[in-house]
């Protein structure tokens, strides 16, 4: 959930970062092995079995990495929702908190201890590596939020609004906002959220020399808001509507099969970016049987945590913010975290049902 491996192979060593995922799935396979009266994702198992299944048989073109790294990899999945499963049926609600805020707070560590100007750019992601990564973190722990005491919520939605802007991540800023005004249903009171989330915002566009490095978002919103531009060309910049215009006639070529795993990546068939949208993503790459699969768990979690929304209102506003963060990053099946988000509400919201 920290992303300690893939930090670790980043800034120190891939040996150990190797050594540190490798670990993680053991001791995953591990608590599977000790936990009594086990319990299976009957729709991620399925979902993994079409999904790699259609999409090796279909076309190996676009599998880039090695025979054993691909198995690895699926290797990897079935373990994540097999074993990792046991491990999220445990895992409270203060306990993932506390894990989210840790990982949101690993930002700092990059402003101010690991900052690299060649490599991190002007935009900050802690140990995810990528700010999107983070906003959605953010995301995640925001809507968290909602299902904890005056204090811990107060403190938590404080660190979250102001990491999720330190991402400039423009998924965040509008999930943010769509999570603040469905919270308004629950009490009139939280539209103060928006207001503080607004002088936040407002401060790090005033103050925010602290930084290492400018972003062109930020120095574009600072000019806005001191009113010496109207130009929003660099909030605008590199939109996923376009990217996604780039697959649509790869998707109507092979609705049914699709085009293969690795076909909707970076360098497959839309050319160096890939899709940025795991929808699409599933349905270019293993079809229209594999999507309904994956777009019937969606909307079953939301249609299920609506239902319980005013008794336990995190889970659809934490619904909701995956949902949507999906439209916007492709990488799904091979993202431990997104993958645990989505078991962890899958199993939080069946139990709250079944009560």
């Amino acid at each position: 959930m920290l992303n300690i491996p893939g930090w670790v192979y980043e800034k120190i060593s891939p040996i150990y970062s190797s050594a540190l995922s490798y670990l993680s799935y053991v001791l995953m396979l591990i608590y599977f092995t000790l936990r009594r009266n086990l319990v299976f994702n009957s729709w991620l198992l399925i979902l993994g079995i079409f999904y790699f299944g259609i999409g090796s048989l279909v076309n190996q073109t676009f599998i880039t990495e090695s025979t054993l790294t691909y198995l690895i990899l699926i290797v990897k999945y079935f373990i994540t929702i097999i074993g990792g499963y046991q491990v999220l049926r445990d895992t409270s609600k203060s306990e993932l908190l506390l894990i989210l805020i840790i990982g949101c707070l690993t930002v700092f560590l990059q402003i101010f201890i690991f900052y690299n100007p060649l490599t991190d750019g002007s935009r900050y992601s802690g140990f995810y590596l990528n700010p999107n990564s983070l906003g959605f973190i953010c995301i995640m722990g925001y809507g968290l939020t909602f299902s904890m005491d005056k204090n811990w919520k107060l403190i938590g939605q404080i660190i979250f609004t102001i990491v999720g802007f330190l991402t400039f991540s423009r998924t965040f800023i509008i999930v943010w906002l769509l999570i603040n005004v469905l919270a308004i249903r629950l009490s009139i009171k939280n539209i103060r959220t928006l207001l503080v989330g607004g002088v936040l915002l407002i401060g790090l566009i005033t103050y925010n020399s602290f930084l290492p490095n400018s972003n062109a978002r930020l120095d574009a919103m600072t000019k806005i808001f001191e009113g010496k531009s109207k130009n929003t060309s660099k909030l605008e910049e590199g939109g996923r509507t376009e990217t996604w215009a780039n697959f649509y006639p790869f998707i109507y070529s092979q609705p049914i099969f699709g085009n293969g795993y690795g076909a909707f990546s970076g360098n497959g068939v839309g050319g160096a970016a890939g899709v940025h949208n795991a929808y699409l993503k599933v349905i270019g790459e293993a079809g229209i049987f594999a999507f309904l699969i994956f777009i019937l768990i969606f909307i079953m979690l939301i249609k299920n945590s609506y239902d319980i929304f005013l008794n336990q209102p995190h889970l659809f506003l934490m619904s909701t913010g995956l949902s949507l963060f999906l439209l916007t990053n492709h990488n799904y099946f091979d993202s431990g975290y997104v993958l645990f988000f989505t078991m962890w509400l899958q199993f939080q919201t069946k139990e709250q049902i079944d009560k």
